[in-house]
């Protein structure tokens, strides 16, 4: 029982910033190596992410989810009923029409990683680099708030067949038909 005491009094006795010193001196440059690696792996794993996302949306043959067979005749039997129902004399075929393909398109981008609540915060997260239709997406985007929020809105088939003319261009671009 005594030498557990000596041991006990030795060890609370002894001075110990020395070996505090080392173990510092040994342990601080792993630890900045180790955020450092963190770090660096966190800026890659997103330029990976950005550069996959440019794909999709460039229609990369790597990257396109839409590329078989049946999935692309799926899609083009999708945009023909969509855009057929946009050339009917029916006013509300029409509405209905523009309000499918702007689902659609928002569907396409959350697929291509552009996620947020509705269409308006996944178009502000493309730069206008990424998709030359952008700015054809805003307008017919626009056309389409139009019509679900202000309830005397008339749609003229002009109107309609220049909005439906911006979506199928943003879904060419986008390798989707």
């Amino acid at each position: 029982m005594d030498q557990i005491d000596n041991i006990k009094t030795g060890i609370l006795n002894h001075d110990f910033s020395n070996a505090i010193f080392i173990w510092e001196a040994i342990v601080f440059p792993i630890c900045v190596a180790l955020i450092y690696g963190i770090i660096y792996s966190l800026n890659k794993t997103n330029a990976i992410y950005a550069k996959r996302r440019k794909e999709l949306l460039r229609g990369s043959k790597e990257a396109d989810v839409f590329s078989t067979p049946e999935s692309r005749n799926k899609n083009i039997q999708e945009w023909v009923l969509i855009a057929a129902k946009s050339r009917l004399p029916d006013e509300n075929e029409r509405k209905f029409a523009i309000i499918a393909a702007d689902a659609l398109i928002e569907r396409i981008l959350d697929l291509a990683g552009y996620h947020g609540e509705n269409l308006g915060d996944r178009l502000k997260k493309i730069e206008s680099s990424d998709l030359d239709s952008l700015n054809d997406l805003w307008e017919a985007h626009k056309v389409r708030n139009r019509i679900a929020h202000e309830a005397g809105y008339k749609l003229s088939p002009e109107d309609s067949a220049r909005v439906i003319a911006c979506f199928e261009k943003a879904l060419k671009e986008l390798s989707y038909i």
